[in-house]
């Protein structure tokens, strides 16, 4: 099947590095790519033991964005996805049969990615896709996590299992065991963020991806993220980013209509 030139290595003395290099690249072996896989792997696995739905959270949109084209001539990286959502895949086998309806699901998205791609039209949808999985991966995780987490990290958890809903300071300090007053003294105290503006803070992050990289509308935006009112998600994301969400698409995907 393969020409390794079986009469110049297995009919006469050779070396063992000369054999295995002759192979590896017959076979189109990539060294580096197999320790970026590696690594990869090492980081999906530790966000999710060590309970980082922070963390998680942004490097999802980091890999999603990522293989976003902003062109029609970008080359199509939709492979980044489907080898993060392997992994993730590979994850949930090793757990057994309590997350098989979540890794279905991570099934089907592998699918749909290699069928459709990674369009504008479909940036949402994958979105909503990737977060779902995440909340139910997150859920399982914490149940099993055998370290501490403190008050403060249980709040921001329960921040981005939730950052698609209405979130108040109240539910969340049920969550996080202490009280609201305590909760929003000290949260600023340990983030330099107020509970309010942290909130804000991170569903704006994800408005800015959806729009650069989704065909939603401006009001779509807002009441996706739990803003009824949109003139007021407005208000907030131009105290953030100096520019109206409007013209922050303009800036970001110059030459596209919405």
């Amino acid at each position: 099947m393969y020409n390794l030139k079986v009469d110049d290595y297995l009919l006469k003395p050779v070396k063992k590095c000369i054999l295995t290099d002759t192979i590896k690249k017959t076979l189109a072996f990539d060294e580096g790519e197999n320790e970026k896989s590696r690594a990869l792997k090492q980081k999906v696995f530790a966000m999710i033991d060590d309970c980082d739905y922070t963390q998680w959270h942004n490097f999802i949109f980091d890999t999603l964005n990522g293989a976003c084209p902003v062109d029609m001539i970008e080359e199509d990286k939709r492979k980044d996805v489907i080898d993060f959502l392997e992994i993730v895949s590979q994850y949930m086998t090793a757990k057994g049969e309590k997350l098989m309806p979540t890794n279905r699901k991570v099934a089907a998205l592998i699918k749909d990615i290699n069928q459709y791609g990674m369009m504008e039209s479909r940036y949402f949808r994958i979105m909503i896709s990737l977060l779902t999985i995440s909340e139910e991966l997150f859920d399982y995780a914490l149940k099993g996590y055998t370290g501490n987490i403190d008050f403060i990290e249980r709040a921001k958890f329960h921040i981005e299992k939730n950052i698609l809903r209405n979130l108040t300071l109240d539910d969340v300090a049920a969550k996080s065991f202490v009280s609201a007053c305590y909760l929003s003294r000290t949260f600023k105290k340990i983030t330099g963020f107020g509970f309010s503006n942290y909130i804000a803070t991170r569903k704006i992050t994800i408005a800015k991806s959806l729009l650069r990289f989704s065909d939603l509308q401006v009001n779509t935006i807002a009441l996706e993220l739990a803003y009824q009112d949109s003139n007021y998600f407005c208000r907030i994301f131009k105290k953030d980013t100096g520019m109206t969400p409007s013209d922050y698409r303009k800036v970001v995907s110059p030459g596209i209509t919405r």
